[in-house]
């Protein structure tokens, strides 16, 4: 490979390096942080040594909010996952909103053990189509700008997006959507 080609293989590497991205945040935002299940924090403990990864945060208002707008006409159902006042636990960010599992070459979570919301990210689904987050931080989605080109930038496809949102649901302690593909694999 010649010096001006990009291994696309590490995008996502070479995104965390990059600053505020998926993997570093604002300082402030820690709010704003997808929530982890019981299920996705517990095989993150089984492959990863702990290092003070996991932070218990408030259901806030703002918190709620936000995951509402992630699923919406869902709103009622977020709001009984997430009740104000309540909290649930996510990644812990350093002093400078870096993940506390982000390391000099990328992630130290294994692929596979990662957080769905992770994984997924860009992608989300609307309806039953795949689209993605306009995230101007996300390496992926400037370099890629479109869904198929993205998608084949991060090495994925609608399937596996479909499916990791389905498990997604799942997890968080959502219904499946009507009409949605089945979640066949091991979680």
């Amino acid at each position: 490979m010649s010096k001006n080609q990009i291994d696309d293989s590490d995008v996502c590497r070479r995104c965390s390096l990059q600053g505020p991205t998926c993997c570093r945040i604002a300082t402030g935002q820690e709010e704003f942080c997808f929530p982890l299940s019981q299920v996705e924090k517990e095989r993150i403990q089984e492959h990863v040594p702990f290092t003070g990864g996991f932070v218990l945060s408030p259901n806030s208002k703002a918190f709620v909010d936000h995951v509402c707008r992630l699923f919406p006409g869902e709103e009622d159902a977020a709001r009984e996952l997430f009740p104000e006042g309540k909290e649930h636990f996510r990644l812990a960010v350093d002093s400078m909103g870096a993940c506390r599992f982000l390391g000099p070459e990328g992630c130290e979570i294994p692929k596979e053990a990662r957080p769905y919301y992770c994984r997924l990210f860009p992608f989300w689904m609307a309806g039953s189509g795949v689209t993605f987050f306009d995230s101007p931080t996300c390496l992926a989605r400037r370099e890629g700008r479109t869904l198929i080109r993205i998608l084949d930038r991060l090495d994925t496809n609608r399937a596996t997006i479909k499916d990791l949102y389905g498990r997604l649901r799942l997890v968080w302690g959502l219904a499946p959507r009507k009409g949605a593909c089945r979640v066949n694999k091991k979680f």
